[in-house]
């Protein structure tokens, strides 16, 4: 009987693949070809297409996530908590008026302003706590 069923679930998976959207690709790749993103026609979203461009190598500070910050000495916590819960700004200049700023946190994002880009605010990046707390722990 548990021949019989893994047996039917491999013909379902074979069948499954040969008849999807995705064939072309997978026929390709079976093939000895490459398959890009582009052939396998795969949805793409917001974050996707936001993460393709200086969003995905820069902080945006009306975007980003406080645990962003982990990899740039000075910034994280108490600088990345300030820019983040104050945003969003308009450009990065107001970064610097944040009430309450230190001359010292002042002077630290001064020398890392290369590293911040701003766009505008997107929901599927902002909204809830995810900003302070997104739950990706390392």
């Amino acid at each position: 009987m548990k021949q019989f069923f893994g047996l039917l679930m491999a013909l379902g998976l074979v069948f499954g693949t040969l008849v999807s959207d995705a064939q072309p690709a997978v026929a390709n790749m079976l093939n000895g070809g490459t398959v890009f993103l582009a052939e396998a026609n795969l949805p793409r979203n917001a974050v996707d297409d936001k993460l393709a461009t200086e969003y995905g190598y820069k902080l945006d500070v009306n975007n980003t996530n406080v645990a962003a910050f982990r990899k740039y000495r000075g910034l994280f916590p108490t600088i990345a908590g300030k820019i983040i819960r104050n945003a969003p700004y308009e450009n990065l200049e107001d970064i610097l008026e944040i009430p309450g700023l230190s001359d010292v946190e002042k002077s630290r994002i001064q020398e890392n302003m290369d590293i911040f880009t701003i766009s505008p605010p997107n929901p599927a990046l902002v909204e809830g706590d995810d900003r302070y707390n997104n739950g990706a722990y390392k």
